[in-house]
């Protein structure tokens, strides 16, 4: 299982090659629900950075599959 510092990690590759290589998705960027409600103590729980990762993730591959 991931940790949060690996998801953290990853989401933040996710989000610099956006913003480097494919800069016109940021505005998608802002339409992507981050909708992180957490009961834990701690903030936000693994599985909402996976979900949030995955949709980073999911609209990278739409767009290069298009490109």
């Amino acid at each position: 299982m991931e940790d949060r510092n690996d998801l953290s990690k990853q989401i933040v590759l996710a989000t610099t090659k956006i913003r480097e290589e494919c800069p016109e998705l940021i505005k998608f960027m802002g339409e992507v629900p981050i909708s992180f409600q957490s009961t834990d103590e701690k903030g936000v729980n693994n599985k909402e950075l996976k979900d949030y990762l995955k949709t980073l993730n999911d609209l990278l591959e739409s767009y290069e599959k298009e490109h």
